[in-house]
């Protein structure tokens, strides 16, 4: 027969509806991490060694190119930088009972990333209008694939926090804290995978070849 030791949600005081799903679905979010690391980690993979066939156009050598001016990728990373730190704040004040400042923190975490995802649609948009559309060149393809997949992954995230958002509202218990906790270290993720986006997106033809040649990969001229 099961002991107390065995099942320690089943201590007293301890909820026994709320820990072992509460495990559970921690262990799914880890997961997850690990399948979207792995997956931007073999497009990652795939554009290097991409970017050593010959007819590879990098888009930030030129002022004509729509990578040359990196300032609104700037803007948008600052955008989600702080929706990561609004959400944290917003965590942080209700464990410490401050309803009015996690409720402040909320909806403008969730506007900072709406901002971000405006501005990456601005930023589709320069492309489309420089003549890099998603089938103009290898570089601009991947650039779409890459900041696309990350653009869906918030899209679910804000999914996640609208849902949240009315019981957060109405009254922080520890189970939707807990799973704001979840949130945050979600939002926290994107943010970190977003950076390693932006300095591969941006980075040199030098940069390339050099990551290349790190993975066994020789340059591969054209005909």
């Amino acid at each position: 027969m099961a002991t107390l030791t065995e099942k320690p949600w089943l201590s007293p005081g301890v909820p026994s509806s709320s820990r072992p799903p509460a495990r559970a679905l921690r262990t799914g979010v880890y997961f997850l991490f690990g399948v979207i690391t792995s997956m931007f980690m073999l497009f990652f993979l795939a554009m290097i060694i991409r970017s050593q066939l010959g007819d590879w156009q990098p888009l930030t050598e030129a002022p004509w190119q729509p990578l040359f001016d990196s300032m609104p990728l700037w803007r948008n990373t600052a955008y989600l930088l702080m929706s990561s730190l609004l959400l944290h704040g917003a965590l942080l004040s209700g464990r410490h009972h401050a309803e009015v400042l996690l409720k402040g923190c909320l909806v403008l975490a969730g506007l900072a990333a709406l901002a971000f995802l405006f501005g990456q649609w601005q930023v589709w948009q320069s492309f489309a209008s420089r003549g890099y559309g998603v089938n103009s060149t290898p570089a601009a393809s991947f650039f779409f694939l890459l900041t696309g997949l990350h653009a869906a992954h918030l899209l679910v995230g804000l999914a996640i926090w609208g849902g949240a958002l009315p019981r957060l509202w109405r009254h922080a218990s520890a189970t939707t804290l807990n799973r704001l906790t979840l949130l945050a270290q979600y939002w926290h993720f994107l943010l970190a995978l977003w950076l390693v986006l932006f300095a591969l997106l941006t980075s040199s033809p030098a940069t390339y070849q050099a990551l290349a040649a790190l993975c066994g990969v020789q340059p591969i001229e054209g005909p």
